[in-house]
């Protein structure tokens, strides 16, 4: 089977694609470790992540994962203090 191209931020979740994701901050930036899709859910399901959509909040308005924040992509450097204060690891994503 052939392996789907890695990424920056959680892809294929929405579509059903149980794939894998980069989270940050275990890592830190796109040289972050892949985290399997299950793993992610698991951890926010267990209360330790937040999923944070980094779409637009139109693409973000058309559908997302149950429970997700929406901070676009371009926000998150001025919304670190306030990404910080949900105490939980934060899981990017996209799509």
């Amino acid at each position: 089977m052939r392996q789907p191209p890695t990424c920056v931020l959680l892809v294929g979740l929405l579509a059903g694609f149980p794939l894998a994701c980069v989270v940050w901050p275990e890592g830190s930036g796109p040289g972050a470790r892949e985290m399997p899709v299950a793993e992610a859910l698991q951890r926010r399901d267990r209360g330790e992540a937040v999923l944070i959509d980094v779409r637009s909040p139109e693409a973000y308005a058309t559908g997302h994962i149950p429970g997700a924040v929406n901070i676009a992509a371009h926000e998150i450097g001025v919304r670190a203090a306030e990404i910080r204060k949900m105490g939980r690891m934060p899981i990017l994503y996209c799509g």
